[in-house]
């Protein structure tokens, strides 16, 4: 504890600015005699134990959020991700009609799949990106039960892959990804266009007809996870063809993506050989240990971080404990787990409630009481070592403090929802067992004497 001592009367006027804010304990002290003939101090208490943990959804919904996750991460704390897409591509828009549009003098050239980078990548980006294309055998449904599409959802495809593609991205400049799809298959969808096929008159037609892509790693090297994006014309099929009267003209038609909501990821995670490989198939709380000195965030696979404070309400043991002044809360991730590139941590950060039954609940808000409190992580770019992530939790810790029975009661950390992911950056934070690194809740106290 480092204890401060101050004058009467600068104390009389942070109880003036601070009643408004904090909860009183055990005497009630009121402003005037009392106060100036006694001896006041403000303590910070470093001492609470912060209890972390690592909670790991059996799975999580990942359809409808209009990005395309692909790759493999192999991250010697999390284990392997492999991630793949399912999409639909949807019936091209003809501004004019199919006989004007392609006259019998049309040729058909080729048809590719066009897929753009966002910019966003996790993991090793000098590693060939190297997936293959398959087209689906069934259209993407959701759960009978409760109408979603999950992380370890599937859908069968027709056979070998009918398109591959590899090399190098460069995710932060203008690249793009290429793949010449089969001959056949696009001189089809000419053919059918141009003679006004029944199967192109109608979505619902077309999707029985071409049911959509699946777009896989092709080898479970490790690499990188890359995004596209669906929503921005990102991700499509492009059909190119030409016109030969009166000049040779090139004309490109597309199919954009459609029925977004049976869009998904399929992420699928090994955690065998790592702090998260369970003990049994029901374990979903791993907690740090002096072996693993850390908790994990990565919500883009499901792992939420857990931070609880059992030993908290022994603050209450301090003689004469008046005025909870500030409650802060910091994280400090372990030097070399985390870079700005292909290993950035997540952010920005928000908080949630949760207890002993690991339901998220409501999220945490900012001092004003009006926003969520957000965080992204202050990088000590030089040494390392003060690489922190701080959020005021003073509402929150007043309210355990007020309630007895909350030792389980807890705060989960992350960067999304799992079903709003379009990232998978991870956190390793130290825990109360990391000598060098050890997250702790510092407490701005006010007694009396």
């Amino acid at each position: 504890m480092h204890i401060h001592k101050r004058a009467t009367f600068v104390l009389t006027y942070c109880f003036i600015f601070t009643g408004l804010l904090s909860s009183c304990y055990k005497k009630d002290i009121q402003v005037g005699s009392e106060l100036a003939e006694s001896h006041t101090r403000l303590i910070t208490v470093d001492t609470v134990g912060v209890v972390l943990s690592s909670y790991v959804l059996d799975s999580f919904v990942t359809a409808n959020n209009n990005i395309a996750l692909i790759g493999n991460y192999h991250d010697s704390y999390l284990g392997k991700t492999s991630a793949s897409t399912f999409f639909q591509p949807g019936l091209p828009t003809l501004s004019e009609d199919a006989s004007t549009l392609l006259p019998k003098s049309a040729q058909f050239d080729s048809i590719v799949l066009y897929m753009k980078p966002n910019g966003y990548y996790y993991g090793d980006t000098t590693v060939p990106f190297s997936i293959s294309v398959y087209e689906l055998a069934a259209q993407p449904s959701a759960d009978a039960e409760r109408l979603q599409i999950w992380n370890k959802s599937n859908v069968p495809v027709a056979g070998g892959p009918i398109a591959s593609f590899s090399r190098a991205l460069r995710p932060n400049v203008n690249d793009s990804v290429v793949i010449v799809l089969p001959w056949a298959k696009g001189k089809d969808f000419f053919d059918k266009i141009q003679s006004k096929d029944n199967r192109f008159s109608t979505q619902e037609l077309f999707l029985d007809y071409f049911k959509g892509l699946a777009i896989k790693p092709t080898t479970s090297a490790s690499g990188a996870v890359y995004a596209f994006n669906l929503a921005d014309s990102s991700m499509k099929i492009r059909l190119h063809y030409h016109l030969s009267l009166p000049l040779k003209e090139d004309k490109v038609i597309e199919f954009l993506p459609t029925r977004t909501n049976y869009q998904f990821n399929r992420i699928v995670t090994d955690r065998s050989g790592t702090p998260l490989q369970p003990a049994s198939s029901q374990q979903q709380e791993f907690f740090a240990t002096d072996a693993n000195p850390y908790a994990f965030m990565q919500t883009g696979t499901g792992v939420y971080l857990k931070a609880k404070f059992p030993s908290l309400r022994e603050v209450l043991k301090i003689n004469e404990v008046v005025r909870l002044i500030d409650a802060r809360l910091v994280l400090k991730p372990v030097k070399g787990t985390y870079d700005r590139y292909g290993q950035r941590l997540p952010g920005p950060v928000t908080m949630r409630v949760t207890d002993l039954g690991n339901a998220p609940g409501s999220a945490l808000l900012d001092t004003t009481g009006q926003e969520v409190q957000q965080r992204f992580a202050t990088i000590d770019d030089l040494y390392g070592i003060n690489t922190t992530y701080t959020f005021n939790i003073t509402s929150y810790i007043n309210a355990l403090l007020n309630t007895p029975g909350t030792n389980e009661n807890g705060i989960f950390f992350l960067q999304e929802d799992p079903q709003d992911a379009t990232q998978i950056n991870r956190a390793v934070i130290g825990s109360l067992q990391n000598e060098n690194y050890q997250s702790k809740l510092i407490l701005n106290i006010l007694t009396i004497e």
